[in-house]
């Protein structure tokens, strides 16, 4: 009896928590909502990580998207979600996947990551690699640090509010490592870069045959496959592990000498990305995404002619 008496409230309790969690306006939220209310129009589905997320902002491409990336999302998830969704877009031309510098030395998402359940909740898609329970629908469960984070901010903090499109990405954040050195190349250069430089030959092996089937699954569908490789500032570029990037491009070179629809767009050293475009060394700002969008748009386009 004294075990129910003290259960009760602690049931309760999280009860409310989770509901305050899933009514806080989010990214994933305006992304399942747009993915639901314009499913028939869309022709570009866009992943990858933050460097994606920060970097394409969908109302800057002509034909209608939707940008499923986050932080911290690798290949084996973003393969999970387009399979779950690839279904509900019948108009569907074009799949982006990010490919950056260390992308392929770096271990794919694990069953413990913690977005599966957000993906789940808003998505519908099972990204778990097994079925599912009830608990993985709740959010709090997933990550009690990040969302103690999140509702602190939400309902306590005065902080900068973020601010979002129709598309889930966020107008409103500039803030970052550039913006606090206002932007001055010679302060920004004399900073630490936090730069992945391990080699791993069989991680590689594996993300890399890995992202073939990726390839492959879309070409299957009759969809062209761009593949974007995001601007990153020059002394990030100057740090990178020669060999790491060499089996990178031989990936990515092989890939369209083989395959019909395949497409690689590489502005990693583009030189129209000035200081004021990124948040960090590897991260733009909303100006900046503006800017490689555009870009994106402008080579869709010359693949339409």
């Amino acid at each position: 009896m004294l075990c129910c008496v003290f259960f009760i409230p602690v049931i309760l309790a999280y009860a409310v928590v989770e509901i305050a969690v899933a009514n806080i306006p989010n990214k994933f939220s305006i992304k399942q909502n747009y993915m639901e209310t314009h499913a028939p129009e869309i022709e570009t589905l866009v992943f990858g990580s933050s460097q994606i997320e920060k970097g394409i902002n969908p109302a800057f491409l002509k034909a209608p998207a939707i940008n499923l990336s986050s932080a911290g999302q690798h290949h084996n998830t973003d393969f999970e979600i387009l399979k779950g969704v690839v279904d509900r877009f019948p108009n569907l031309k074009t799949v982006v996947f990010e490919v950056s510098y260390g992308h392929f030395e770096l271990r794919h998402n694990s069953k413990y990551f913690w977005k599966h359940n957000i993906f789940l909740k808003y998505y519908h898609v099972n990204t778990f690699d097994r079925p599912t329970t009830p608990k993985d629908s709740l959010l709090f469960l997933a990550h009690p640090g990040k969302f103690s984070e999140i509702l602190l901010t939400h309902y306590v903090k005065d902080t900068v509010p973020d601010v979002y499109n129709k598309f889930g990405f966020d107008l409103n954040h500039y803030e970052g490592k550039f913006k606090k050195l206002s932007y001055d190349s010679t302060s920004i250069v004399k900073k630490p870069v936090k730069i992945y430089k391990r080699e791993d030959p069989k991680i590689f092996e594996h993300n890399s045959l890995y992202f073939y089937d990726m390839v492959e699954f879309c070409l299957n569908r009759g969809l062209n496959v761009v593949i974007l490789s995001p601007p990153t500032f020059p002394n990030y570029n100057a740090l990178r592990n020669g060999e790491i990037l060499k089996r990178r491009d031989s990936i990515l070179q092989d890939i369209v000498r083989k395959y019909d629809h395949v497409y690689f767009l590489n502005t990693e050293s583009d030189s129209d990305f000035k200081v004021e475009d990124f948040r960090n060394e590897n991260h733009l700002n909303p100006k900046g995404a503006e800017k490689l969008t555009k870009k994106l748009n402008t080579f869709l386009k010359k693949l339409e002619e």
